[in-house]
C-alpha cells in the first residue's frame, strides 16, 4: 500500500530583502494512515513551513511531495485548492475561526465548500458540535466562547470534511495546560476512533506521549 505522505528531498527558501533563510533543507519524509506524528522543534526550524507544504498552502522549492496520490509540487493552483478541500483539515493555534458567525456557521462553511447543501451542512455541523460536548454553544460567537471551546469548534471544522490528513499547528499554544489535555485527548480519540492521520508540530514536550512517531526537525532537517 502507497504511504500517505511520500516526501523526499523537500526544500523551501524564503528570502527577506537580502536575506536569505533555508527553512527547509532536503527534507525526507513518509506517513502511513492512520499514524499520529507529532514533530518537535524549536521556533524558526521549520515546522510550519513542513506543514504548509504538506497541506498544500505553499510549494516546495525543489524536491519531491505526494500526499494521498497528489503531486503537490507540481500542481495548478486550482488543482491544490481542491485537493485541499478533499483531503487536508488544518487546525491553528490562533483557532482561525470568522468572528462574525457562530460556532455551528463555523463549521458548516467547510461543508459547504464541498458541496453540501446549507441545511445539511448546519444539520451535520451541530451533531459534530454535539460529539465534541459543545451542544450549548452551538449558537454562540467564537468572543463567547473559551480559548478550549474555540479550538474545539476549530477541530470539528477540520475533520467535517472527513480529510484524510488533519494538520495540526501549535494546537495547544493559546491555553492552558488542562485545556492542552482535553484537546489533544480529542485528537487522540479522532486518530483511533475515526482512523483520522493526525501531523502535529509543537515546541511543547507535553504533546510528546500523545504520538505514535516523534520526529525532530531543528534547522530545517530531522534529527
Amino acid at each position: 500500500m502507497p504511504r500517505l505522505i511520500s516526501a523526499v528531498g523537500l526544500t523551501r527558501v524564503y528570502r527577506r530583502g537580502t536575506r536569505v533563510v533555508e527553512a527547509l533543507r532536503g527534507v525526507d519524509l513518509e506517513v502511513d494512515r492512520g499514524e499520529f506524528v507529532v514533530v518537535m522543534g524549536p521556533s524558526g526550524g521549520g515546522k510550519s513551513t513542513l506543514l504548509n507544504l504538506i497541506g498544500g498552502l505553499d510549494r516546495p522549492d525543489s524536491g519531491s511531495l505526494h500526499v494521498a496520490g497528489f503531486d503537490v509540487g507540481t500542481a495548478s493552483q486550482r488543482a491544490l485548492d481542491g485537493f485541499r478541500r478533499r483531503h487536508i483539515g488544518f487546525v491553528f493555534q490562533f483557532f482561525n475561526l470568522i468572528s462574525t458567525l457562530d460556532a455551528r456557521d463555523n463549521v458548516a462553511l467547510a461543508l459547504l465548500a464541498r458541496g453540501t447543501p446549507w441545511k445539511a451542512a448546519r444539520r451535520r455541523a451541530a451533531q459534530l458540535l454535539a460529539e465534541f460536548g459543545l451542544a450549548d454553544r452551538v449558537g454562540h460567537v467564537p468572543a463567547e466562547l473559551s480559548g478550549g471551546e474555540q479550538q474545539r469548534v476549530a477541530i470539528a471544522r477540520a475533520v467535517a470534511t472527513a480529510p484524510d490528513v488533519l494538520l495540526a499547528d501549535e494546537p495547544t499554544g493559546d491555553v492552558d495546560g488542562a485545556t492542552t489535555t482535553a484537546i489533544m485527548d480529542l485528537l487522540a480519540d479522532l486518530n483511533r476512533r475515526r482512523g483520522v492521520t493526525v501531523i502535529t508540530v509543537t515546541h511543547d514536550p507535553a504533546l510528546i506521549p500523545y504520538g505514535s512517531r516523534l520526529l525532530t526537525l531543528r534547522d530545517g532537517t530531522f534529527g
